[in-house]
């Protein structure tokens, strides 16, 4: 989940220029396009990361900053947590896993 980071801007001012961002978010997904409505080749896309609608080997990068800690918002041990927090924090990197070339 992208989220309102700046780092995708970020990337596109140091040159990168094909970035998707996702996030579960509607509402956060269509504020962040439209205050980078400018920027071509910045995609904001609405969706679920344990449920990535992209074909396999889509991306040559996948950059996580923040969901997974978002996930584990609720544990107090990063090292011991819950069964249910476990399996969320496996689906997505399963996800993510095929997302690479």
């Amino acid at each position: 989940g992208c989220g309102n980071s700046s780092v995708s801007f970020d990337m596109f001012s140091c040159g990168y220029g094909s970035i998707t961002n996702i996030d579960y978010s509607a509402v956060c997904i269509e504020t962040m396009a439209a205050r980078h409505a400018d920027c071509p080749g910045m995609e904001w896309l609405q969706m679920d990361a344990r449920n990535l609608a992209f074909p396999e080997g889509a991306f040559d990068v996948v950059l996580e900053k923040g969901t997974l800690d978002a996930m584990m918002v609720e544990e107090k041990d990063p090292w011991k947590v819950s069964p249910h927090t476990a399996s969320l924090v496996h689906q997505v990197l399963k996800e993510v896993m095929f997302q690479r070339c």
